[in-house]
């Protein structure tokens, strides 16, 4: 994509995973795969807007903070 002032914007898709844990049983459940798509300048800038929210990123649903696993160009 091309912002008005000329730039070039790259779409990138962050990924991780939220669960809960059930400290009685011992056990992991409802472990749900969370995403969302921003757009930055290049990879670097992604990298970088993520660690300055200290690896987690809020879903788009508002309800939900993640920690990033991944990181790919999104086309």
């Amino acid at each position: 994509t091309i912002t008005k002032k000329g730039l070039f914007i790259m779409k990138f898709k962050f990924k991780g995973i939220n669960y809960y844990e059930d400290s009685e049983n011992n056990y992991v459940g409802a472990t749900n795969t969370c995403s969302i798509v921003k757009e930055f300048a290049d990879f670097q800038a992604a990298i970088d807007y993520v660690a300055e929210h200290k690896g987690f990123l809020i879903a788009e649903d508002g309800k939900t903070a993640f920690n990033v696993l991944t990181i790919t160009e999104n086309n």
